[in-house]
C-alpha cells in the first residue's frame, strides 16, 4: 500500500501528485496542512523528523524529499520519465538537482517566499539586500533554463517528457503567487503552458490556485486601503 503524506500546496508535494495522477499510481493522500503547522506535531515527528512534506509510505518504508520520492515512482511504475539507459538517466538527475538546490534557492527562496510566506520574511532592509542578492541570479538561471528549452523540444530535455519537467515545472510555478514575469523568457513560458495541459494539472492544482488567488485578493485589499 502507497499512502502520501502531503500538502497540495506545496512546491515539493505538486510534483509527486501531479506524477503520480499521470502514472496512475494508486496511492492513499493523507492532507498535512503546512499553513496551520500540522507538520510541526509530535505526531507527525513520528512519521518524518524532519518535519516536512512530502512522505511517501511503501507498506512501512518511508521515504522523504520530492526528488526522492519521484524516482521510487517512476522505477515502481517502470515510467519512461526516469529512463533506465545510465547517461541519459543522468541527465534527468542533474537537472533534477539544479531545480532542487540552484534554481529554488535564488527563486523560490530569494524572491517569491518572502512575498507570500510570513515567517521566512526577514527585516525590510534585510530583505531589500535577499532580493539585490536573488534576484539577478535567479534571472540568469531563468536564461539557462530558456536556453536549454530552446535547443530541444518542448521539454527540458528533449522531445519526451522526463522527472526532471515534473519537479522543475512546479517550482517555477510558484512565481505565480507573486506575479513573477516570465515574459522575458518564452520558451519557459511555453514549457509551463505545455505542462498546464496535462489532464491531472487543474485537480493538482486547485488548492495552490486557491492559495493564489487569496493571496492576489488580500494584495487588491491592500490597494484599496492605502488609496
Amino acid at each position: 500500500m502507497l499512502t502520501l503524506y502531503l500538502d497540495p500546496v506545496s512546491t515539493t508535494s505538486r510534483p509527486v501528485a501531479l506524477f503520480a495522477a499521470d502514472t496512475g499510481a494508486e496511492l492513499t493522500q493523507v492532507p498535512v496542512n503546512l499553513s496551520q503547522g500540522e507538520h510541526l506535531t509530535p505526531a507527525f515527528a513520528k512519521i518524518n523528523p524532519n518535519q516536512s512534506v512530502p512522505v511517501l509510505d511503501h507498506d512501512g518504508f518511508r521515504l522523504t524529499e520530492s526528488s526522492a520520492i519521484l524516482k521510487y515512482l517512476a522505477d515502481l511504475t517502470n515510467s519512461p520519465a526516469y529512463p533506465a539507459d545510465l547517461k541519459a538517466r543522468a541527465r534527468v538527475n542533474e537537472w533534477m538537482d539544479w531545480f532542487n538546490t540552484q534554481f529554488l534557492k535564488d527563486f523560490a527562496y530569494g524572491c517569491v517566499y518572502p512575498q507570500v510566506i510570513a515567517h521566512v520574511r526577514l527585516s525590510e532592509g534585510a530583505e531589500l539586500e535577499r532580493r539585490a542578492w536573488s534576484a539577478p541570479r535567479a534571472a540568469k538561471k531563468l536564461k539557462i533554463l530558456d536556453a536549454q528549452l530552446a535547443a530541444g523540444g518542448p521539454y527540458v530535455l528533449g522531445r519526451a517528457i522526463t522527472l526532471a519537467d515534473y519537479l522543475g515545472a512546479c517550482v517555477v510555478t510558484v512565481g505565480e503567487l507573486a506575479d513573477f514575469d516570465l515574459s522575458p523568457y518564452p520558451h519557459v513560458q511555453r514549457w509551463i503552458a505545455t505542462m498546464k495541459q496535462r489532464s491531472a494539472w487543474d485537480a493538482v492544482h486547485a488548492g495552490f490556485y486557491g492559495w493564489r488567488s487569496a493571496i492576489q485578493q488580500a494584495r487588491a485589499d491592500a490597494v484599496r486601503a492605502a488609496s
